[in-house]
Order: C-alpha cells, then structure tokens, then sequence
C-alpha cells in the first residue's frame, strides 16, 4: 500500500484493483480492506471520507479522525476537491464532452450526474479517456459510459462480453480499465491545495503498451 499524500487531518492513499476500502459484513471483513492495511501501517483507526468501487483502482482519501470526516465531505463535490480519472472505452470519442442525463439511486430515484471527459489517445475500437466526476452516484462513470453503449473495457457488470473477452485475449485486460488518476485537493481546515498524482499500475499500463505498440505499426 502507498501513501501518496499526508497532513495533519488526512491521508490519500492508493487502493489496488479488487480491494474493498471498508469491511462489506455480506462480502468481506475488517481482515481483507485498505481501511484496516492503512491503520495497520499508521498506528491508528482511520476513517474513509470517499469510496471506489471494488473493481476501480487509485486514490481514496482517510482521515485521521472523525470529527474530519464531514468537513471533507461537505466540499468533495465542489471545486476544492476536484477529481480525474483515467479509463478505456469501447468506440471512439474525438471531442471533448459530457454526460449529463440522472442516474437513479437504490430506491429508482433520478438524481442529477454530471461526468466530463477528454480523448487522451484515440485507438480504431477504443479511447483512452480522463474522466471527471461533478457529482458522486453509485457506479457512475460506468453507467454514464454504458448508457451511451461505449462503456468501459474489463466492465463486466455494465459491459459486453465479447469487447471484454476481445480485450482481454488480445491486450490482457482481465478488469475494469478505471483508475482514479489525479486530485485536486483542499484541506478545509488550513486550505492548503496539493495536486496528487496516482500512476497507471502496472496492468492497466500493459494494456496500453500493447495497444500503442500494435497500432502504432499500422
């Protein structure tokens, strides 16, 4: 586990792909999530102030204590707390854009999403995309995608298996090309902004290597 950033309120942290950041009672235990490896490493109960989902890896934030919990959380949708993510869709995106149509919540609700995205590299069946996320519903960056029918490649929740077993067989993709990447963030009892970088790891990468090595050839 990597520390990427420390204050005197919080940590961020990088979750590998796979790992639960808190105990799930139907799905795991306080033995198998970032939230125990992290106060294992600080000497300390930690508390998550954001989430990612399972499949998702990179940054997550931890506060040392959890009187900071809701501070942080009251500005993590605004402009103090920005945040980017890098993944690869299925189809082609040239243009910058956004999605901006409702997500329902658990109980089929439609609350307001608002994911923004930018082509980084452009492949014949695939985009490499950064991804910011205005607002925090559940699984939203892939829905978004999904919705459009260009999801993410390795979804395979809101995916198609046949992109994913093609990704898989011919690039190793074997999960979710989805990493948060990047953050912008301010520390709302000293406001102090630092900028935290998470590099691809190290399959996710692979991945790309294989694809700009093939297709820079054509």
């Amino acid at each position: 586990m990597k520390i990427h950033y420390e204050d005197e309120q919080y940590y961020i942290v990088e979750k590998k792909a796979g790992e639960f950041v808190h105990p799930y009672k139907q799905e795991s235990n306080i033995k198998e999530c970032l939230m125990k490896d992290l106060r294992d490493v600080v000497g300390h109960h930690v508390h998550p102030v954001n989430r990612l989902d399972r499949p998702t890896s990179g940054l997550v934030v931890f506060a040392k204590q959890r009187e900071f919990v809701r501070p942080l959380q009251e500005i993590w949708h605004t402009d103090s707390i920005k945040k980017f993510y890098l993944a690869l869709t299925r189809g082609i995106f040239r243009d910058k854009g956004e999605f901006t149509f409702d997500l329902n919540d658990f109980n089929k609700n439609p609350k307001t999403a608002i994911t923004i995205y930018e082509p980084l590299k452009i492949f014949p069946h695939s985009t490499l995309v950064e991804v910011e996320i205005k607002t925090g519903r559940h699984h939203q960056i892939r829905r978004h995608f999904s919705r459009r029918v260009d999801h993410l490649l390795g979804d395979r929740k809101y995916g198609k298996k046949k992109y994913n077993d093609f990704y898989l067989e011919n690039y190793g993709l074997s999960r979710l090309f989805l990493h948060s990447s990047k953050m912008i963030f301010t520390n709302p009892f000293t406001h102090n902004q630092n900028h935290i970088h998470s590099p691809l790891p190290e399959d996710l990468q692979s991945c790309l290597n294989k694809l700009n090595q093939e297709f820079s050839n054509e």
